[in-house]
């Protein structure tokens, strides 16, 4: 079964993208946003792959937060977890740092049990 894209893009909470201080410094050196389920069950597996402005980034700099646990997308790679309606994510991307204000594009991919791979993009305004 294919999902288009512009109803994938409706599991992006507008809003969320934010620079985040992630060392403690003071200084933004990454982005976070969330994602929330409103389309209907299902479980993802493991790979997570993330572009910011058509830049890359590298899985081991991509977090995933979910129902109380945090890890890499590199350490996730073997893993399933099933995402009910209403579950929210949080990922975050260390990018070394923030996003100048203004618009970006954040395009996901993400492998799922039941429709294989999955991707879609969003755009969104860092203030």
């Amino acid at each position: 079964m294919f999902i288009p894209r512009y109803l994938l893009r409706q599991l992006y909470v507008k809003g969320s993208l934010e620079n985040v201080d992630l060392n403690g410094d003071g200084v933004p050196d990454g982005v976070r946003f969330k994602l929330r389920n409103t389309l209907g069950g299902g479980t993802v597996r493991g790979r997570l792959r993330a572009k910011v402005d058509d830049q890359e980034v590298p899985p081991d700099k991509i977090w995933i937060e979910f129902k109380g646990w945090k890890l890499r997308a590199s350490e996730a790679a073997d893993k399933s977890f099933y995402v009910a309606v209403g579950d929210e994510i949080t990922i975050t991307l260390e990018l070394g740092r923030g996003l100048e204000p203004g618009e970006h594009k954040v395009e996901l991919e993400l492998d799922t049990q039941e429709l294989g791979p999955v991707g879609f993009d969003f755009t969104d305004v860092v203030t």
